[in-house]
Parts: structure tokens; C-alpha cells; sequence
């Protein structure tokens, strides 16, 4: 089986729709009679360029002066121009149907929301329908294109998968045509991404001053959805022993609309709290950070299946998340699923009642693989 995945999202920053198009492209890869393509800026990649592309953190990797960076320094601009955003998509369109247009028999995954123009088996994953649910948590421009595109393309496609049951049952209350079509497929963890003893965590956390369970910990994109506004207030209300006990890091790019974390973190901090911006990190140093966490704290609003949460699990550290949704879902029942609207007293109580550490639970980017496969199977 030939097939065809659209690669944009590996650009810099990677965030979870690239990591998901990363390992689902390199695992199918690996599994007997599939042959794996990719399309980027209007070429196609395979063979020994696809795998160079796929382990480079951040895709086509370049400093500040290169092509790539200067785009990334542009983005927040381009975004604000009126149209910028579905004229951007189109040109992309336009390319990747031309790369692909001398293949022959294939079948193409757009991993991420809204495919090109394609003639063949077509396969699309829908990570979430956040724009619909929570339209103010992002940029005008994109909600616009969604509403626009994405029912058509769920129309279009032969299958629709998507990264939990949560998502599967909120596509069948907004596009109930579409319902018989829609296949869950959970995400993985790399292998990269496990427990750590104290020893070879502190390697890490002595670069970035903590200690061993030491401090609370989160790893999303600085952006409203992430709740993270919610969670530096909740940790500012905990009592002094806890502040004094345990610094609250996030770990994370900044994101569209993050001026008012940083305003409140400011404020925490001329109060004496303790609330460090590590910013993105290398992956490298993921495990260590999460090992090292007395508490991975995700109060998500909204999420498709929430990465970060499976992460924790992996390196088999206690988890704080929301008590709802895809959050519930990929936390299992070892984790402390958290009421939003006593976000402070939920975080105070895991604290004090939750191990240190627990079971490591893997999902496997393999498993996600060859479900994806047998979903291919079936159209």
C-alpha cells in the first residue's frame, strides 16, 4: 500500500499535530508492505530525505537569519492581514496536488484538519473541534478557515480518524452525516520518554536549578485553552508550605494570546511565588523534567487527546488534569482528575495525597500505527 502524507506540520515549532504526523509517518514506515511518502512546500520526500526530515526537531531546522526563521519571526504579522490565512492554505494546496499528481494508485492522510484536492482514497484526522466548542481561544483567521473548510473535507473524506472517543463523539454531534465514517485511534509516547531514577533525572534538572521532586510541572503551549492562566492563580492560593515546597514551572513556547499569563506570573512573582517560564526545551531533557515532577499538572479547558498527559504517564509521574473529556480519557484512574472550578483546592489535595511516582503506562506510537493501517484497510 502506497501512501501519502502531508508534511507541513513538521515545521518549527513542532508542536502535537507535527510529533503525531512524525511518529505516525516513521511507524507506518516500519510496518511490512506500506510504502510512506510525504509532501512538503510542493515536493515530495521519501526514502533517506524522509527519514533526515523526520528526525529534525523542528523539521526543516534554521537560525533566526535563515528562510524558515524569518517566517517564523513574520507569522504573528501575516496572521493579522485580512485573508492572509486561507490564501497562505490554497497556495499550499495548490502545490501539494501537483507533487502528487504523477503517483498513481495511492491513498493520502492529511494528518492535520483539511486536505488538498485529491482524486484517490482519502483519509483525514480531526485532533479536535476546539474552534467550534471554544472559538475564543483562537485566532479569528483560523476559525474562519475551519468553519469554512472543515465540513467539506469531513464530506470528501472516506474515513476520519481522530485522536480519542471524546473527539469521535463530539464529530457525531456536529456532523452526524458523518458519524458512520469516524474511527478512534489513540496516540503514542516515544520510547525516549520514560521513568527516570533520581540520579539520571538530576543531570537534567541541575541545568534548569531544580531538585528531585521538587517542584509542579506543566508542558503546553503558552495559549488560553491550556488553562494555564487558571493554574498559576490556583497555585498562588495554595498555602506557603506548598509554594515554599514547590516552584511551578511551565514548560512551553509562547502562544497565540499568552500577554496575560505573563502579566500574572509577573504579578505572583512581586508577591514572593514561585513561577519559572523554561520556555520550549529540548526533548532530550523531556523525561527528566517530567521524572523529576512532584506533580504534572494539565487543567486543560479542551483538548483531542492531550499528548502531554500520556507523556507524564510514561515516565510514571502523578498527574493533575481536568476531570472531563479527552483529559479523563488518556489519564486513566491512577490520575487526579481535578474540578475547574476549585482548581486551588484540587491542586492542594493532589499534592498531598498523590505519590511521588507510579506505575510507568505506555501508549505506543507503534499500536497507533497499525491501527491507522487497519483503518486504511477498510476503505
Amino acid at each position: 500500500m502506497r501512501v501519502v502524507l502531508r508534511l507541513d506540520s513538521l515545521d518549527h515549532p513542532r508542536t502535537g499535530i507535527g510529533y503525531y504526523t512524525e511518529h505516525l509517518c516513521r511507524e507506518l514506515g516500519r510496518l511490512p508492505g506500506v510504502d510512506v511518502k510525504g509532501v512538503l512546500r510542493g515536493q515530495l520526500i521519501e526514502g533517506g530525505a524522509l527519514e533526515q526530515l523526520l528526525d529534525e526537531e523542528g523539521g526543516q531546522a534554521g537560525g533566526s537569519g535563515s528562510a524558515s526563521g524569518l517566517l517564523n519571526r513574520w507569522k504573528p504579522f501575516l496572521r493579522s492581514v485580512p485573508g492572509a490565512y486561507p490564501l497562505r492554505q490554497w497556495v499550499r494546496d495548490q502545490r501539494a496536488s501537483r507533487a502528487v499528481s504523477g503517483l498513481g494508485e495511492c491513498l493520502y492522510h492529511e494528518p492535520n484538519f483539511v486536505p488538498f484536492r485529491f482524486s484517490g482514497p482519502l483519509i483525514v484526522t480531526v485532533h479536535d473541534l476546539s474552534h467550534l466548542r471554544y472559538p475564543e481561544y483562537h485566532p479569528a483567521g483560523r476559525v474562519r478557515f475551519l468553519n469554512k473548510q472543515l465540513p467539506g473535507a469531513l464530506d470528501r473524506a472516506d474515513l476520519v480518524i481522530t485522536d480519542s472517543e471524546f473527539i469521535q463523539s463530539e464529530i457525531c454531534s456536529f456532523f452526524p452525516d458523518v458519524a458512520r465514517k469516524v474511527v478512534p485511534v489513540h496516540l503514542g509516547v516515544e520510547e525516549d520518554l520514560r521513568q527516570l531514577e533520581a540520579s539520571e533525572a538530576q543531570q537534567v534538572l541541575s541545568r534548569f536549578g531544580l531538585d528531585y521532586k521538587g517542584y509542579i510541572l506543566s508542558v503546553a503551549t503558552l495559549e488560553p485553552r491550556k488553562n494555564l492562566v487558571g493554574l498559576v492563580e490556583a497555585y498562588d492560593r495554595l498555602p506557603e508550605r506548598f509554594k515554599n515546597d514547590y516552584p511551578l514551572v511551565l514548560v512551553g513556547g509562547s502562544g497565540w494570546d499568552s500577554d496575560r499569563l505573563y502579566r500574572i506570573v509577573e504579578s505572583v512573582g512581586q508577591r514572593g511565588g514561585k513561577v519559572i517560564l523554561a520556555g520550549r526545551v529540548p526533548r532530550a531533557d523531556l523525561a527528566g523534567l517530567i521524572s523529576g515532577a512532584r506533580l504534572f499538572a494539565y487543567p486543560s479547558f479542551y483538548e483531542g487527546f492531550g499528548l502531554p498527559i500520556a507523556e507524564a504517564r510514561a515516565c510514571g509521574t502523578p498527574v493533575l488534569t481536568s476531570d472531563f473529556g479527552a483529559m479523563a480519557e488518556v489519564a486513566g484512574k491512577q490520575a487526579f482528575l481535578a474540578d475547574l472550578g476549585n482548581l486551588s483546592g484540587s491542586l492542594e489535595e493532589a499534592l498531598a495525597t498523590m505519590p511521588d511516582r507510579l506505575p510507568p503506562y505506555r501508549f505506543s506510537w507503534k499500536t497507533t500505527a497499525e491501527k491507522t493501517l487497519s483503518a486504511y484497510q477498510s476503505v
